[in-house]
């Protein structure tokens, strides 16, 4: 079997305020990258029910941690690409990636604010049945913008900095792999989030083996190279199954009642974790885990990837 290949989702929350928190997510990045962790991902979130959220879109965070790190990949998951101006977007992540020596991954979400407000000043036209239809229509000019730059030079007077420079890894999101397709037409990486995906049955994913390597097998006749392929989780990590559980219920009431997204949170010890990631690696031939830690302080979050990155002995693997 090989190596487990791990990276970590930060959506921004603390129990602290809001410039504290910066400081502490960008302190879990730097020690996520020490560790061996092999990425970083922020997410945008327009929150208005949590007064102390500390960051809306993550771009500038972004190049905060880059710059504060040398290998570890940072990146979105993802950016609301039905809100956004795709020509803002690639020109901050094309820059960003080509500054930073291609450690710089925009992940594509089809995600919107909840506030109407807010949505009026991002996109006015954008409504929640025509979301998809402005995803769509933003994506393709996305990678028209990174793939064509030679001819929007010369046709359309649009250029992207740095000329010629490296396209940023690109992420699709999704919550299933019915959008596949998609992504072998775009050259996309996939990642599957199945802590978006309220009430699926956590511990038989209906997901089968075969039908992912075929996928990948179609992109690589398409391509030439094969996709990544990565499984999103949320955990919440005890030193006991009781203790986790516990959290467990204490945070799916606030999940229930007062949450925005619908979560799907495993509570677990280390070695059932390490037991879930090596069944799912066999099961499904995923390349990469992207773990997003409940914990409510940051003194848990580095405590927990310790653990973690040396149960899965990250720190070998990255120098090997």
């Amino acid at each position: 079997m090989n190596p487990i290949k791990l990276g970590l989702i930060d959506l921004g929350y603390r129990e602290i305020n809001a410039v504290n928190a910066i400081e502490e997510i960008i302190e879990y990045a730097v020690e996520a990258e020490r560790l061996g962790f092999s990425k970083f991902w922020l997410a945008e979130h327009h929150y208005y029910h949590i007064k102390n959220h500390p960051y809306t879109t993550p771009d500038i965070l972004i190049s905060l941690i880059a710059g504060m790190t040398e290998t570890i990949k940072i990146g979105s998951a993802g950016t609301c690409v039905s809100v956004h101006s795709p020509y803002t977007v690639v020109t901050n992540y094309k820059f960003l990636n080509n500054l930073f020596y291609g450690r710089i991954s925009l992940g594509l979400s089809k995600g919107f604010p909840d506030s109407s407000a807010i949505n009026q000043m991002l996109n006015k036209e954008l409504k929640l049945g025509n979301s998809i239809s402005f995803f769509k229509q933003n994506l393709n000019t996305i990678i028209d913008l990174l793939d064509n730059e030679e001819e929007n030079l010369n046709t359309k007077s649009i250029l992207i900095p740095p000329y010629g420079g490296l396209r940023p890894d690109l992420w699709y999101l999704s919550t299933s792999f019915t959008n596949f397709q998609e992504a072998i037409d775009f050259k996309l990486n996939y990642c599957v989030s199945i802590f978006h995906n309220f009430g699926q049955d956590i511990n038989n994913l209906n997901i089968k083996k075969e039908e992912i390597m075929l996928l990948k097998e179609s992109f690589y006749k398409q391509h030439g190279y094969y996709p990544e392929v990565a499984i999103s989780l949320a955990i919440i990590l005890k030193d006991t199954l009781e203790e986790a559980e516990n959290q467990y219920n204490v945070s799916m009431e606030y999940v229930l009642k007062e949450a925005k997204e619908p979560f799907y949170i495993i509570p677990t010890t280390l070695e059932l974790l390490h037991e879930r990631l090596e069944k799912y690696q066999n099961d499904f031939g995923i390349d990469e885990f992207i773990i997003y830690d409940l914990s409510s302080t940051n003194e848990e979050k580095i405590k927990n990837i310790q653990l973690i990155g040396e149960r899965f002995n990250l720190s070998v693997e990255a120098t090997v």
